[in-house]
């Protein structure tokens, strides 16, 4: 199970360093209850980096949160993984590709916050 988190993480550090040097955009996704879906527009021949926020807790961890990210046929997503971040605003993060260089293309992306008592770790 380790070496399929540190694999996760591998993919996602290197989507993010390959999408940098192509002017990835990035999304902030904020959800301010227990689950929000979102469906988010990638350019043709685009990637979007998507951040999921649990608005209103500091609390989330991979117990008690999750998000998930669901291509259109013709693109790719990495799974998500958790962030902790410096200042303290933990958040998830998954890479969304559009391969089609003709159409623009949607993804939609779940996210599942704690509920207040299940910010406890």
């Amino acid at each position: 199970m380790q070496n399929l988190a540190k694999t996760v993480m591998l993919v996602g550090a290197l989507s993010l360093c390959t999408g940098a040097a192509f002017g990835k955009a990035t999304q902030q996704l904020h959800c301010s209850t227990t689950h929000c879906t979102y469906t988010e527009q990638l350019h043709k021949s685009g990637t979007t980096s998507f951040q999921g926020y649990c608005d209103g807790t500091q609390q989330i961890f991979e117990n008690n949160s999750s998000m998930k990210c669901h291509p259109a046929k013709g693109m790719t997503c990495t799974f998500a993984y958790i962030v902790g971040s410096p200042t303290g605003h933990t958040f998830w993060s998954c890479t969304c590709t559009n391969w089609s260089a003709t159409k623009k293309q949607n993804a939609t992306i779940d996210i599942n916050c704690p509920t207040p008592n299940q910010e406890q770790n």
